[in-house]
Formats: C-alpha cells, structure tokens, sequence
C-alpha cells in the first residue's frame, strides 16, 4: 500500500469527529410501519380519551416519548358508519389548550380573516383537498377503501369555516408543519402550554387501575385543568357505580311520590 495514503488514514482518523445532532423527523415523514398502533397505543389512547377507543388504524403522530398524539379513525366504522374525521387529536395537555384558544374566540376571529384574506382561503382549501387526500390513503392502506357517502367531506369547518380547532390541530400534528395554515397557527399559540420537543405525559391521563370501558370525556381536562374551568373527571369503581345507581333510583322513587302526594292534595283542596 502506499505509504502518503497509510499516513493520511491515519491523520483522518486521529481528527475530531464533528458531534451529530439528531434532527427530529415530522410527523408526517415516519414510515407508515411505525404508524401502527399497538395494543399499547390503544390502552393509552383509551385511557387519554377517558373511553374504549375503537377503529384506530394508524398513529400519525406521537410525542417525543412515543406515545400517540393523534389517531387516524377508520373512514368507515366497523358497524358500517362512515366517518368523515380522520385526524382526531387525543393528547389531554393538547386538548385543553386548543379548548382554551376556542373560549377565547380564536375561531370567530379565523373566520373573519378567511372572508377578508384569499390567499388564506386558497390555502385553507388547499388543506380540505390535503385531508380528504390523506383519508383515501389510510383508508386504502387500512383496506377499507373509497366511502362515497363522505366524498368531499372534510372535518373542522373546512374549506370554508372554521367550526373546531381541535381537528385543524390534529390535522396539522399528522400532516406536519404546511398544510393546513390554521392548524399550524392554533399550534404556535398554544406553545405556552405545549410545544412538539417536549413530553407532555407525566401526569396527564390517569395510568393506574383498569383501562376505560364506558365514555367519559371527548376533551378531558387530565392535562390543564384550570385551562378549561372545570375538574377532570373521576372513573368510579363499578361497586360506587351500582351503589349511586341505587342512590338515584331511591331518590326519583322519593320525588314522584313527593309529587303524587301534593296533586291528591291539590285535587283535595279544590
């Protein structure tokens, strides 16, 4: 071997490696295997919905940690329903802050500016046309298929209003930063309470005792409370469950006799 060549092998070897920074991915750009929920996805999605999850097909988007931000649904349920939203945003910390942008009245004030700005209107319905494109490919990959009962129906509002930010949100975790204008800027407003280099889930959604099994919340409260005025909700054991069942039936038994007894005493009294 030649020797000038041994030598700068090894000069190139005793050089400083440049340190590699890891450059995070967007959603939208993680292969479609890792978009797969696993029974572990579905017990946390379930438990930050505070309900059984059901016809989730993929992950778009997940956290730092792993766990999912965002299910794609099904465009067609398993009872044969068709669902048009897609993109259902589930993360509790996220929730209560796009809640917390709607009280506000960010909505209405989107809404004007969609009427008075075209060129956020165009890319406002360019991001219809980006979601309804999105819906046909998960419902192809998911083996469902075309659901013509929902052609040409977003969610959201869109293309032309804006009805519920957490779906422009979602749509914007799962598409990435450029689709749909207003979910990216519900998402920098929001960044004083959540943003997508950090873990959010520590505390967020109750993980201790049984997975959710009946409906509780759509937009629980788990994550920011004080963002949405009012207490997270509380899973009672089945037992506290028959046992305020009971409770309720004793006392509409104790007002309808209330009420029988004070119409025979009206009807005594005339």
């Amino acid at each position: 071997m030649d020797d000038n060549r041994v030598d700068q092998n090894r000069a190139d070897e005793n050089q400083p490696q440049a340190a590699q920074t890891p450059v995070p991915l967007p959603a939208s750009s993680a292969p479609v295997a890792s978009r797969q929920p696993s029974p572990h996805d579905l017990e946390v999605l379930s438990r930050q919905l505070g309900r059984p999850v059901r016809d989730v097909v993929e992950i778009p988007a997940r956290c730092v940690c792993g766990n999912p931000l965002v299910a794609a649904t099904s465009p067609r349920l398993s009872n044969g329903t068709p669902f048009p939203t897609t993109f259902y945003l589930t993360h509790p910390v996220i929730t209560s802050a796009v809640s917390r942008l709607e009280a506000a009245g960010l909505m209405n004030e989107m809404n004007v500016r969609l009427a008075a700005d075209v060129d956020l209107a165009a890319r406002y319905r360019a991001a219809h046309e980006a979601y309804l494109a999105s819906r046909a490919e998960i419902g192809a990959r998911s083996g469902i298929g075309a659901v013509p009962e929902i052609d040409g129906v977003s969610a959201g509002g869109m293309p032309t209003r804006v009805k519920c930010l957490h779906v422009l949100v979602g749509h914007s975790l799962a598409a990435g930063t450029g689709v749909n204008p207003l979910g990216d800027e519900a998402i920098a407003a929001i960044a004083e309470w959540w943003t997508a280099d950090r873990c959010y889930c520590d505390g967020a959604w109750d993980t201790g005792g049984e997975v959710p099994s009946r409906d509780l919340s759509r937009h629980g409260p788990q994550g920011l409370p004080e963002i949405v005025g009012r207490p997270a909700p509380v899973r009672k054991s089945r037992g506290a469950e028959a046992a305020g069942a009971a409770e309720g039936a004793e006392a509409a038994g104790a007002a309808d006799g209330a009420d029988a007894a004070g119409t025979a005493s009206t009807e005594e009294t005339k």
